[in-house]
């Protein structure tokens, strides 16, 4: 059964995803980087540069090619006692703090070169909290939960490196009651495991090329709509090949090439929910040019998919660079593509995604039509200055639509719903940073967004103006004081409505007592506002962790 939760859906309509410029810098935010709650943990990169072909090197060229993105590690360590250009004696890492509102940040993991040609690296985390929120219709017991497990082993052959890795990630939380019924069903799990194969060439010119293939596992149990639970399983298969050019203008020709299968259980693939397995495959050729300084890819990117809408999509991949003088760059690009819009990728932008048999259909691949930006970076040390124009035309755009599930006559829970429109996002940001010498840091970026969609009620989330600002000092040997603050005004829906700003003030404060142990203090929403950090959920009010960190 499916019904609108009053009026105050409307103004909970919302677009999470926004296609984002290639950043010229990259700007540390506090709130980011130590926020226990994240929706992926443990999901950044850590194989070697596959791209330029070699493990070692550095980029040889403006454009590098990668294959399939792989899931990584943390990796802090507490070095500023060790002296300039010392080796890190420490293998080990682990960190352990507790909040006030039954926060837990704990991360651990370790880093061994086992012979100079093999390496061991091994992550585990568990974050997470507990406190009664705002609901909807009342008060709620809001909980969630974050653990994670990852295994990499890495062998460097005389032209080859190769890499075997598995990640088990599972999260488990509860939705907000709907407001009627005498019970909630409190059981809601989410497992996400997978294991890859992946490897390349090693040689620094001439030809190279970069392999990989990965199964992984996405499902959701209890409150889904379908007492057996969902799940998806993707199995992947890709890779690169290029060859590097010397004394020519054209300087590499090369090829990406990957391969996607989704696979459904049964429950999903019957008539009432419809969904279909499907292949995705994206080929895309490129060269990369060095026109008398200017650097210059021309490429294009063809994806085809055989069920969910099946089709041949094909869009530009330009871009083009240059510096000047050494402290200033301009860049200019028109790329796009297609993205499957697969369980990892509706976890990445909400935990509280959920089904509705009268709804929820299987959602069709994003196309982006065109992204296109201009840009400039100017520095002059210590200050840097960024500045970047562009325009965004997306097909079926994900955007996120508030409801509820009564799976049971006494069971109701509010989850958040995709749709998908067209979407144009014209915008224009700058950035500005200051660095002394290590000791002081200071940047602050703002973008405007323009957006345009057949329902604005659909855009009262997505960003019109956004300020960060950070801050990080280090005013004691050991000593490092992190501030962040971020502001985010909401796009007006059809009637004029506006969501409340977005005021998050944060705090991290970090004290290295030995070169292997060290103390730390983190507090978020230090305003203590109320904003929608998803469809129809209310951020937390105050809270932090303290705890301590150790390398070993």
């Amino acid at each position: 059964m499916k019904k609108n939760i009053l009026a105050v859906a409307a103004i909970m309509l919302s677009c999470t995803l926004f296609a984002q410029t290639d950043s010229l810098r990259a700007v540390v935010n506090v709130n980011n980087e130590y926020n226990p709650v994240q929706i992926k943990v443990n999901k950044k990169n850590f194989t070697p540069n596959i791209s330029n072909g070699s493990k070692t090197s550095a980029p040889k060229y403006e454009f590098t090619t990668e294959a399939m993105p792989y899931k990584g590690f943390v990796s802090e360590r507490n070095t500023d006692e060790l002296l300039p250009g010392q080796e890190n004696p420490y293998n080990g890492y682990v960190r352990l703090g507790y909040g006030v509102t039954n926060e837990v940040d704990l991360k651990a993991s370790y880093n061994l070169d086992v012979t100079d040609r093999d390496n061991f690296k091994m992550a585990a985390s568990m974050d997470g909290y507990k406190k009664e929120l705002d609901g909807l219709y009342n008060k709620w017991d809001s909980r969630m939960y974050n653990s994670a497990v990852d295994i990499e082993y890495t062998h460097t052959f005389n032209n080859l490196w190769l890499g075997v890795a598995g990640d088990f990630n599972n999260r488990v939380f509860n939705y907000q009651n709907a407001g009627f019924g005498q019970y909630v069903t409190d059981k809601q799990n989410s497992i996400d495991y997978g294991f890859r194969v992946n490897g390349g060439s090693t040689a620094t010119e001439g030809f190279g090329y970069s392999f990989n293939t990965a199964f992984n596992h996405n499902g959701r149990k209890y409150s889904t709509g379908i007492e057996e639970g969902i799940y998806e399983n993707s199995i992947n298969a890709g890779g690169s090949a290029w060859y590097d050019i010397d004394n020519c203008e054209l300087r590499r020709v090369g090829i990406l090439i990957n391969a996607d299968m989704f696979l459904y259980n049964k429950e999903l693939r019957n008539s009432t929910f419809g969904y279909d397995n499907y292949c995705s495959v994206d080929i895309d050729p490129y060269l990369d040019f060095n026109l008398g300084g200017w650097a210059l890819r021309l490429g294009t990117r063809m994806n085809l998919i055989t069920a969910n809408g099946a089709a041949f999509a094909i869009a530009p991949d330009i871009k083009l660079k240059k510096s000047f003088a050494n402290n200033v760059s301009f860049f200019a690009k028109a790329t796009g593509g297609r993205t499957d819009n697969n369980f990892s990728k509706l976890e990445s932008i909400t935990p509280y995604w959920g089904f509705d048999k009268e709804v929820s259909k299987q959602l069709k691949p994003t196309y982006t039509v065109l992204d296109a930006a201009v840009g400039s970076t100017i520095t002059f040390e210590p200050l840097s200055i960024d500045l970047t124009a562009g325009y965004v035309y997306t097909k079926d755009d994900l955007l996120q639509q508030v409801e509820y599930l009564e799976t049971y006559s006494q069971h109701a829970f509010v989850y958040s719903n995709f749709v998908q429109k067209n979407t144009h996002d014209a915008f224009f940001s700058a950035r500005v940073g200051y660095d002394l010498g290590g000791w002081l840091k200071v940047s602050g970026d703002a973008r405007y967004d323009y957006w345009e969609c057949d329902n604005h009620d659909l855009l009262v989330l997505k960003p019109e103006i956004t300020l960060n600002l950070n801050a990080e000092v280090k005013p004691l040997r050991g000593l490092t004081v992190n501030a962040g603050y971020n502001f985010t005004r909401f796009t007006d829906g059809e009637e004029g409505t506006r969501l409340a700003n977005k005021n998050d003030l944060n705090l991290r404060v970090s004290y290295n007592i030995t070169p292997w142990l060290g103390a730390y203090l983190q507090g978020n929403n230090l305003l203590d506002k109320k904003y929608y950090e998803y469809a129809g959920y209310l951020t937390r009010g105050i809270h932090g962790v303290i705890g301590l960190s150790a390398n070993f």
